[in-house]
């Protein structure tokens, strides 16, 4: 047992997942939670007995074999095939109420079925062989030309982010935007993908089962003191403009997930036609549907269909600008916390580090601070520090 006592600042995935490798290896690890329960935006609820999210879809997949195995060893192993459907209308003045369902990313060989192909099909034989635009928009119709962009993406990317898309960064583009020839429905490639029947949450409680959590702990850094003195090292995978109490210092957009209880005749009775239905039309205000029953299976008569509704003020999404000035921002903010502290402090995870990463990349992350707190501290204390 090392004794040292290292804080955690955050019960999400990062939090937990930080917080369960320390205590393994023999810290004395306390996670900070400062809501009432652990889980971060991954969490599930349900609804008249229906499993939904609250904070929209969290599919986890991943092809990094450490966090697969992390994960199985806490249940998380029920396979799942994510399939993602968008409704789009084809013209401004498309009159067809209900739009056409295709598949999300865009499949050449359902595009071919489309009236709109011919000029797609000469958009894409004068596209440069690697796309390219320092901008989300320049680089996406480098990637599938302007009539796509402008049936799957324009609208879309204005509702979600509110703002231009020549505004923001082309950073993201690669990881959540393709355009695919392949017959591949699926809308991730990696090896191993899951969801689990009842949401993820008992899975983030068996990783905090044996560590040491409090909750509805409202931390901050007015607390840098008694973090020094009651601790040899903390973790932040909060956001930095909330820690530091400068709310507005940083850029989010926040979504809010509308959601409503429908009856089915059928136990496991569905009404949308995915578990996510992208609506990139400005016909209604909000992004996408989510209708969480596709993904669990569950059987129980009635339903949950929430609407994601963006625009709201939470820190749910970092806007990555095209000239990088949030993310500069929260390095000087990540410098100015560490400076307040007489310990050493990291900073993990999709918040603290003002980043835009799926699951298994934050649970890669957690790893990654633990061993650079284990290591640290096993040199502070053979320095006798």
């Amino acid at each position: 047992m090392t004794g040292q006592r290292i804080a955690v600042v955050g019960a999400g995935w990062t939090g937990a997942v930080a917080g369960r490798r320390l205590a393994d290896a023999g810290f004395a690890v306390e996670v900070m939670e400062k809501t009432g329960v652990v889980g971060g935006h991954s969490r599930a609820e349900t609804m008249a007995g229906v499993v939904y999210e609250p904070n929209g879809a969290h599919i986890f997949h991943t092809s990094n074999a450490a966090v697969n195995r992390f994960v199985n060893a806490h249940g998380l192993t029920r396979p799942y095939n994510h399939k993602v459907l968008t409704e789009v209308y084809l013209s401004p003045d498309d009159d067809d109420c209900d739009g056409r369902l295709l598949s999300w990313p865009p499949q050449v060989d359902e595009l071919k079925e489309l009236p709109i192909w011919p000029a797609v099909e000469r958009e894409l034989a004068s596209l440069p062989s690697q796309p390219t635009g320092e901008n989300f928009e320049d680089y996406v119709v480098s990637m599938m030309g302007r009539t796509l962009y402008d049936v799957f993406i324009r609208d879309y990317t204005a509702k979600q982010w509110g703002r231009p898309a020549t505004e923001l960064s082309a950073r993201f583009a690669p990881k959540r935007v393709e355009l695919r020839r392949d017959g591949c429905r699926g809308l991730f490639r990696d090896r191993w993908q899951y969801f689990p029947p009842n949401g993820v949450n008992e899975v983030i409680e068996s990783v905090l089962s044996t560590v040491a959590v409090t909750l509805n702990a409202e931390i901050s850094l007015d607390d840098a003191d008694r973090l020094g003195q009651e601790h040899d090292a903390v973790i932040i995978t909060a956001a930095l403009d909330d820690f530091a109490r400068c709310a507005g210092e940083l850029e989010w957009r926040g979504i809010e997930m509308v959601s409503r209880y429908h009856p089915t005749d059928e136990p496991g009775g569905v009404v949308t036609p995915a578990y996510v239905t992208n609506r990139p039309s400005l016909r209604v205000p909000y992004t996408r549907t989510v209708e969480t029953k596709h993904a669990t299976g569950q059987q129980i008569a009635g339903t949950v269909v929430s609407e994601e509704m963006p625009g709201t003020p939470r820190r749910h999404y970092p806007v990555l600008t095209a000239d990088g000035a949030n993310e500069r921002r929260n390095a000087e903010l990540a410098d100015q916390i560490a400076a307040r502290f007489r310990i050493p402090v990291y900073f993990a995870g999709r918040l603290a580090t003002y980043r835009y990463i799926n699951q298994d990349e934050a649970i890669a992350d957690a790893m990654a601070v633990a061993d650079r707190v284990a290591a640290d501290m096993q040199q502070i204390s053979h320095s006798g520090r």
